[in-house]
């Protein structure tokens, strides 16, 4: 319990969610927008769109797969959803098959073409997929507030990893953008989407002070405390969390949107996916001690 597999999900799980919230998102404000009159964007637009859909569902699959594999065996995970009981674990499982379901019918429709969805529809599970990108987000942190852990006792761990998901789903948006389409023909439209994305960080960060002031101020996470002044993890909180998760990401994208030309290189997205999990696992290994 607890361990890479759990770090694994919380990663996959976030991530996967931000990327689905913010291509939702981006999607149903892009139909009241002009920029799809011009059929280059148009094009573009939906092969990011198709693609995002694609990667958030095979990411939260494999989120689930961590999940339930953590409890040990096939058996007890079936129960989860044979036999449901009002807990945090199931309202976890149910939401993140839910999600991964409606993506499931996007990404078909949008890669196949198949079904053929109505306009309406489409539009209503993209609203359903944002709510569910939403409660999955705020999942993730629930799902160790709710252990009862000293050091995760604290309700600034729901928001932490709701701001580190949509900072990992903004990435993971722009840097799959790139990937599939070999030139980032998005990117002069994605302006406002590093400025969300600067201010996820600067929450991200807000958040994370705040969770490392609860650590250091309760009595009963002295082990958590111990543990985060050591020389190595005090290294690891310093370069990876703060530097690749926050610092990096944030002075690239800052230095980007004072220029008139836009970026075409996602260092500041691999920098920020890095940092997100180095943040998990080091909220993972406060909580175990």
């Amino acid at each position: 319990m607890y361990g890479p597999l759990v770090i694994t999900y919380l990663f996959l799980g976030g991530a996967a969610a931000g990327a689905l919230f913010v291509a939702s998102i981006w999607s149903l404000a892009a139909r009241r927008s002009e920029r799809l009159q011009n059929p280059l964007f148009a094009a573009a637009f939906d092969t990011m769109r198709k693609h995002v859909y694609a990667a958030g569902f095979i990411m939260l699959a494999f989120a689930m797969a961590c999940l339930l594999w953590d409890l040990g065996s096939p058996q007890r995970a079936l129960l989860v959803f044979l036999r449901p009981h009002p807990t945090v674990l199931t309202f976890g499982a149910f939401t993140l098959s839910v999600e991964a379901g409606v993506t499931a019918v996007l990404a078909s429709s949008s890669l196949l073409g198949k079904p053929r969805l109505p306009k309406g529809l489409f539009t209503t599970l993209e609203a359903l997929c944002c709510l569910g990108a939403l409660a999955t987000m705020g999942y993730t942190g629930v799902f160790l507030f709710e252990s009862g852990m000293p050091a995760w006792s604290t309700w600034t761990l729901v928001a932490l990893f709701v701001f580190s998901s949509l900072s990992a789903g903004i990435s993971t948006v722009l840097l799959i953008d790139w990937v599939a389409q070999g030139r980032a023909r998005l990117l002069k439209a994605a302006k406002p989407l590093q400025k969300a994305h600067l201010a996820c960080l600067a929450g991200e960060g807000a958040f994370f002070t705040l969770f490392m002031l609860h650590v250091f101020d309760d009595p009963s996470a002295t082990a958590a405390k111990s543990l985060i002044m050591q020389q190595d993890m005090t290294a690891t909180i310093a370069l990876g969390v703060v530097g690749f998760g926050m610092a990096v990401p944030a002075a690239l994208e800052a230095y980007s949107l004072t220029r008139a030309e836009c970026r075409t290189i996602p260092a500041a997205d691999a920098a920020c996916l890095l940092g997100c999990f180095i943040l998990r696992a080091v909220v993972v290994a406060c909580g175990i001690r």
